[in-house]
């Protein structure tokens, strides 16, 4: 519950600068840990993406 109140705050604040963002629940936890490099006991809950909206819809 709390990384989507984190979540929806970052998303707010992206949005009031201009940038788009989305979150992402479904991810392979495994390669993501290895990727992020975390440490032993941390697990990824959520995936966020913040960065500039593509101009001109889909």
């Amino acid at each position: 519950m709390e990384v989507g109140h984190a979540a929806q705050n970052v998303c707010l604040q992206a949005v009031a600068a201009g940038l788009g963002t989305v979150v992402v629940g479904a991810f392979e936890d495994r390669a993501l840990r290895t990727a992020l490099q975390m440490a032993r006991g941390e697990e990824p809950l959520g995936l966020g993406c913040v960065g500039r909206p593509r101009s001109g819809g889909a």
